[in-house]
């Protein structure tokens, strides 16, 4: 990933999710670029364009966890869900932190099943954190 990939990026992410993502999303993922580089951030490119993305980052400490790699947020164009993209940018990731030997995690919402099948699918499994609310 580069800097220049990331207004490709964040088109991505409006088509995948919608426009109700926070209006701090841009800023959210410039500041990511620049804060974790190198980080565990890939795209994937179909003819030089940018069909999909997997932002990441290596952190563990704040949760009295070991160093993992993080993955913040991914997403794949629509148009190109569904070939493989996600798969493969997961792949690169887990890679990313093989070599500098960690493990691989992410947070997902309980009730998100498309994205939890998916990430079975890639063998991820359930960790040790859980999340408590208090209104």
């Amino acid at each position: 990933m580069q800097e220049e990939d990331i207004p490709a990026i964040l088109e991505i992410d409006q088509k995948v999710v919608g426009k109700d993502r926070t209006p701090t999303w841009p800023q959210r993922a410039s500041s990511h670029f620049r804060t974790y580089y190198p980080p565990l951030s890939y795209v994937a490119l179909v003819g030089g364009r940018v069909v999909g993305f997997i932002l990441g980052d290596i952190r563990g400490a704040e949760y009295a966890l070991p160093l993992s790699g993080w993955i913040d947020i991914m997403g794949v164009d629509p148009a190109y869900q569904s070939q493989g993209i996600g798969h493969r940018l997961i792949d690169t990731f887990f890679q990313g932190c093989r070599s500098r030997g960690l493990k691989a995690r992410a947070i997902v919402r309980d009730g998100d099943t498309r994205l939890l099948r998916f990430l079975n699918q890639m063998s991820f499994r359930r960790g040790e954190l859980v999340e408590f609310v208090r209104d």
